[in-house]
């Protein structure tokens, strides 16, 4: 009889994280548990920083190192009003020819959840940010910025909305737009692993 000892599991997909900040990552873990995935995607914090031209950098700089069998390099960080350090960060990632996916929000990480709510005429960060709280109570952006999956009811019509989005822009970035919601990818690729 052959033993297990040693065996490292086999994951479908391993997610190399470069984020913004804890709403992003919370959410994801919290993502992969719900669609019962922890025994085939793994989330590998790599990075945290809250300027997403360094966090693109440090994505460029480590992407080669990171690489491995089932593996993709993933930065997620939202707008929050910083256009030009965004549109750095796209741009830097797109231009350095290195497979890095980016998952973007705009305005903000708390579009969302509003979008499982139908809700998706938001272009201000406080805005979404008093909208989410009143649809999640636990919700406060400075004081308990997680997100209650059990108040986020309808996943599929929020990602068909990003991808109506995504579509719209025709092509141009994802910072050209007033409301973007790429998360959807990095969702899209953990339901699939």
């Amino acid at each position: 009889m052959m033993s297990n000892f040693g065996q490292r599991p086999q994951f479908k997909l391993i997610i190399q994280l470069f984020y913004e900040g804890k709403t992003e990552l919370d959410y994801l873990q919290k993502f992969i548990s719900q669609q019962h995935k922890n025994a085939v995607v793994k989330l590998n914090k790599i990075k945290n920083n809250q300027n997403p031209r360094i966090l693109a950098q440090e994505a460029v700089n480590q992407c080669d190192d990171l690489k491995m069998d089932h593996s993709e390099v993933w930065v997620t960080f939202d707008d929050d009003g910083r256009d030009a350090e965004v549109k750095e960060a796209i741009d830097l990632i797109n231009k350095s020819g290195k497979d890095i996916h980016i998952a973007f929000m705009k305005p903000c990480i708390e579009i969302w959840p509003l979008m499982h709510h139908g809700i998706d005429n938001v272009t201000k960060q406080a805005t979404a940010q008093s909208k989410l709280e009143s649809i999640m109570p636990s919700y406060k952006h400075d004081r308990n910025p997680y997100f209650d999956l059990n108040k986020m009811p309808d996943y599929e019509g929020a990602v068909t909305k990003a991808k109506q989005w995504q579509t719209s822009l025709s092509g141009a970035p994802e910072y050209d737009s007033t409301k973007f919601a790429g998360i959807y990818k990095l969702t899209e690729k953990i339901k699939g692993a």
